[in-house]
Order: structure tokens, then C-alpha cells, then sequence
């Protein structure tokens, strides 16, 4: 009696996945995408979000993307994955996906993400194979994204956004080449229109509540010596933090060089001459970050 239950079960089991394979539907069903659009998460008073997105430009396997070293998604060709995030300077990195090796965690593009803000990034490949990132504004992104779907097939480990320190209220990214004379750092360096800037931006802190600090940082691009570009983007940040004061600034500022070590752009290395140099643009600024609590 036993052996003939046993029969059936068996008879049965063998049925249905020769059923199931003549029908041509697999055995296991995974939605590695869900059709979406981007939408505004209601996002608290600290946190950002942040949409990556990759297209069919991209020669090589998924592409695993890191914020502040933690595995956001591993994104396949024509897809998106959205994240909330603390509004914060953060840290993106992303490799393509392998079992031979770690996934690059360190070395990235540096972003600064105020509150309520998203912020659309291009997973993009160098002349040299290598992957990077570069940020697109929202009407662009939103065009191409909306024929794109979500991305579903992965779990994101990045922390969710619940301890945040101290948020980032307003940022602004000053092209040094506007701001100073070449290889210049003194406050009579200053250009024209970049001592406008500076103003501009103080006149709009005024309108800010909760601000508690302001931070002004350096930056430069990668050439030269890891020295020469310290010293340079230091002094570059003390000048700006001079220029706001006497332009009424009255807030605590710190001013901080960070050199060649925060790039917001590291696709330029297979460039030469001009190119290069206009490539690398972006890196070559002076950030002030204001932060404070929203009231």
C-alpha cells in the first residue's frame, strides 16, 4: 500500500514538470523589474533622495552601485533604482558585478545632497572601460526614465535614513575658474562676477531659519602634486570664508581644502590637452555647505 502511494506521488510530481515544460512557463517566476515612474517620496527634514539610472551604452555585466560604501542595487541595462538618503555629503562608487572580486566601495564621485532634494545620476563607462557617474538635471532624466522600469531584483543594503546628523539646508558648487584668477587664492584674486556670487549667495542665507553653520571647501582637479592642490584648495576656501563674512555673514564658518581627494567628475583620464581640462571643470570649485535644522 505504501509503495503504491509512493507510486502515485511520484507519478504526479513528474506530471506536473512535464506539464509545466510543455506549456514552455519555468518553474520560478522572478521580477527582476516593476514598471514605475520616479516619484517624491514625502521626505523628512534631514533626508534626500538619490535616482541612479543606466542605459544601453554601457558595455559589460550589471553594474553594482554603493552609497558611503553600502550596496545600493546591481543595475542592468535600461533600468533605475531610486533611495532616500541623509542629506549629506555622500560618497557613490560603483564596479561591475563579479565573483572574482570586492565590489569598489571607496572610490567614487562625491555629491552633496540638501534637503528635500533629488538628484539624478548616470551610470556612464570611460573611454577606458571604466564605469562613473555623472548627475543629470531632472527634466532630462525624467524624460528617459519614464521608459525605463524600476529595478526590483536586488535588496538594497544602505541604512535607512532614521539617525542623520546635522542636515544640509542649502549648497552651492562655485566654479573656481569663475571665482578666481589661474592658480590665484588671494581675496584681490577674486573675479569680478565671483565676488557677485559670494554675495548673492549671503543675501540668500539671510533667508534661511535654523542655520547653524556654514562650511566652505576647496577643490581641485586631479593634476599636479597631492601637496600643491592641498595648499591651493585651502586657501581658496579661507578666501570665500573671508569674502562672506564681509558680506555680512555673522553665522560660525569653517573653511576646509580637501585638494584632489572629492571629485564630483573622474571620467577625464583618457582626455589630453583642452579637453581635459575642460572635463574636469566640475572639480575644480568651492562648495558652501549651509547646515542648521529646518523650522
Amino acid at each position: 500500500m505504501k509503495k503504491s502511494l509512493l507510486s502515485v506521488a511520484l507519478l504526479v510530481a513528474l506530471s506536473a514538470c512535464t506539464t509545466s515544460k510543455e506549456l514552455g512557463q519555468p518553474l520560478e517566476k522572478w521580477h527582476n523589474f516593476t514598471s514605475s515612474s520616479v516619484s517624491t517620496p514625502q521626505l523628512e527634514e534631514n533626508q534626500s533622495q538619490i535616482v541612479f539610472f543606466r542605459q544601453d551604452d554601457i558595455q559589460g555585466p550589471a553594474v553594482n552601485v554603493y552609497i558611503n560604501g553600502n550596496y545600493q542595487a546591481s543595475l542592468l541595462p535600461n533600468a533605475f533604482t531610486p533611495v532616500t538618503v541623509c542629506a549629506a555629503k555622500t560618497l557613490i562608487s560603483s564596479s561591475f558585478s563579479t565573483n572574482a572580486a570586492f565590489g569598489n566601495r571607496t572610490h567614487g564621485v562625491n555629491y552633496t545632497l540638501p534637503v528635500g532634494q533629488t538628484t539624478f545620476v548616470k551610470v556612464i563607462q570611460d573611454q577606458r572601460g571604466q564605469l562613473t557617474f555623472v548627475r543629470v538635471n531632472e527634466q532630462e532624466a525624467q524624460m528617459v526614465i519614464s521608459q525605463l522600469p524600476k529595478e526590483n531584483q536586488t535588496l538594497s543594503r544602505v541604512p535607512a535614513p532614521e539617525q542623520c546628523g546635522e542636515p544640509v539646508l542649502a549648497n552651492a558648487e562655485l566654479d573656481a575658474s569663475a571665482l578666481f584668477a589661474f592658480n590665484k587664492a588671494g581675496y584681490n584674486d577674486i573675479l569680478p562676477n565671483g565676488k557677485q556670487e559670494i554675495i548673492s549667495f549671503a543675501r540668500g542665507i539671510a533667508s534661511l531659519s535654523g542655520v547653524s553653520k556654514l562650511v566652505v571647501s576647496g577643490h581641485t582637479d586631479p593634476e599636479g602634486s597631492v601637496a600643491y592642490n592641498q595648499r591651493l584648495s585651502q586657501q581658496r576656501a579661507e578666501t570665500v570664508k573671508a569674502a562672506l563674512v564681509n558680506a555680512g555673514v555673522g553665522l560660525p564658518i569653517e573653511a576646509v581644502g580637501y585638494g584632489k581627494s572629492q571629485p564630483v567628475v573622474t571620467h577625464c583620464g583618457a582626455l589630453t590637452g583642452k579637453a581635459k581640462q575642460v572635463c574636469n571643470q566640475p572639480n575644480r570649485r568651492v562648495e558652501i555647505t549651509v547646515y542648521g535644522q529646518q523650522q
